[in-house]
């Protein structure tokens, strides 16, 4: 299990020629799908940032993730799944999270995600319920907005239950 905070600063390398291509500047998430599609390795306006589809991603390591391959490497214009979440514009870390019928939750302030297949695996959560840092276990549905992020009633059920074990 990894955390996006922790993974973000992480030298890029390539197994292929064994060269050092960049470090990760952000993850692109499809939370519909609740999946990492790749990492952000060089920024640029949204066509024209480097990334790196989930595809060509090799392993991530405590120090780096290792690519495949240099070409794994692609303009994020050329990968249409994470061209449509860049598109979007949106960040899942920092938003406030509710239910949709209105209660505050807290603030979504890093997720974690398998590192083997790039599944999202929950939210970190600060303040909110519990006035402390909490865990949410991924949500059948997440919708992103530009200042909220919405959950279904039931989400708050399950960080409660994470709290008491």
């Amino acid at each position: 299990m990894q955390k996006a905070s922790d993974v973000i600063g992480r030298s890029v390398v390539v197994r292929d020629g064994g060269e050092t291509v960049g470090k990760i500047k952000d993850l692109v998430v499809d939370t519909d799908g609740r999946q990492v599609l790749g990492f952000v390795i060089a920024e640029g306006l949204f066509k024209s940032a480097r990334v790196a589809p989930w595809a060509g991603v090799q392993a991530i390591g405590p120090d780096a993730v290792v690519l495949t391959a240099t070409e794994s490497i692609v303009k994020a214009g050329d990968a249409a799944d994470i061209k449509a979440v860049l598109d979007k514009d949106l960040s899942i870390r920092g938003l406030r999270l509710q239910t949709t019928t209105g209660k505050e939750l807290g603030k979504i302030d890093d997720f974690q995600f398998d590192e083997h297949t790039g599944a999202v695996l929950g939210y970190e959560l600060a303040g909110g319920v519990f006035g402390r840092n909490s865990f949410m276990p991924t949500p059948m549905s997440l919708e992103l907005g530009k200042d909220l992020a919405f959950v279904g009633a039931e989400a708050e059920a399950t960080i409660g239950k994470m709290e008491k074990e």
